[in-house]
């Protein structure tokens, strides 16, 4: 499978796994935009970054590219709110906010950090905490 089927792959998955959590969404791929959540009203930018497992140096790992069209400029606020990173091969999703990939243009993670059973639950909610979504704006 090319970069570009995992890619759509990636956002595929990360669409279900958003249904599943009762959340309103659309793929879109507008610019650095792959998906629009609404949430209370709030629109939710997100990238969706796709890796298969791939064994390494030090055993196996997802490498995902954190940056901007393959440019090695990292991906910021201006970019999207939330990180989707997709294991294709498990389809789970780990999501993060942009701003806690602090410059980053890629992030290697293990990948028995995609087996908790409430991953995507809890990175979600994570996210909509770091954003301050559930409270009122004064």
């Amino acid at each position: 499978m090319g970069a570009f089927e995992v890619g759509k792959l990636g956002e595929y998955i990360c669409a279900v796994r958003l249904m599943k959590l009762s959340m309103s969404c659309e793929i879109v791929n507008l610019d650095t935009v792959d998906i629009v959540v609404n949430y209370k009203s709030n629109l939710i930018r997100v990238q969706v970054k796709s890796s298969a497992r791939k064994r390494h140096q030090k055993g196996w790992s997802y490498q995902f590219s954190t940056s901007v069209s393959g440019k090695k400029k990292p991906l910021t606020k201006d970019h999207c709110d939330i990180v989707a990173l997709v294991a294709t091969d498990c389809e789970r999703v780990m999501f993060k906010p942009v701003e806690c990939l602090k410059g980053q243009v890629t992030k290697r993670i293990l990948p028995r950090k995609f087996d908790r059973d409430d991953l995507e639950s809890r990175s979600w909610e994570y996210c909509i905490d770091f954003l301050n979504l559930d409270h009122p704006q004064i």
